[in-house]
């Protein structure tokens, strides 16, 4: 029987060594001032960080730098969200002016050609008519719309309406001639 309390103690010994070395590597307990009295325990002693601090130096886990790696990555991530999802603010609204841009030239077009065709109804008109009255008429119109007409007509009818105006208009009116087909 005394065998057998003594292979339990023994037993017990081991099991709680086990236990306390442990709980003293994970950090849990600390077995240090126990450790330092028993001869070739030395390597088992593990250095507490909040004694270092007097030393200035702080030991830092593995996990924990990683984590604190992971936490820099995610803010840089986020930093690079914000600002991305700030371009794409500035591109959506650039997009948005071009569209409308886009819309009023589409408009413009449109009316400029309703025009064309306007003066090509008109230039037939006045084709069948004689100068002098196409003067007359003229003398009541922009002088914009005079330009666009009269290209269309017969250089002969031209040259007739544009002799029967009055001559300070018919300079104008040539003037605007001229630089509209400097533009083109």
């Amino acid at each position: 029987m005394k065998k057998i309390i003594v292979v339990l103690i023994v037993f017990l010994f081991i099991i709680l060594g086990a236990g306390f070395f442990a709980a003293h590597q994970t950090g849990f307990i600390n077995l240090n001032p126990i450790l330092a009295y028993i001869p070739g325990m030395e390597s088992f002693i593990i250095e507490n960080p909040e004694n270092n601090k007097e030393s200035g130096k702080t030991l830092v886990s593995p996990i924990e730098k990683e984590n604190e790696e992971l936490r820099k990555g995610k803010k840089d991530l986020e930093f690079k969200i914000t600002t991305l999802e700030e371009e794409k603010t500035k591109l959506l609204e650039q997009v948005t002016e071009m569209q409308t841009e886009l819309t009023q030239l589409k408009i413009e077009i449109k009316q400029q050609k309703t025009a064309v065709l306007n003066a090509e109804q008109l230039a037939t008109y006045y084709q069948e008519m004689k100068p002098e009255a196409v003067v007359r008429i003229m003398d009541n119109l922009d002088d914009e719309i005079i330009v666009t007409i009269l290209p269309i007509l017969e250089a002969k009818q031209t040259a007739e309406i544009i002799a029967l105006m009055d001559p300070l208009r018919a300079a104008t009116i040539t003037q605007l001639l001229l630089d509209k087909e400097i533009q083109q």
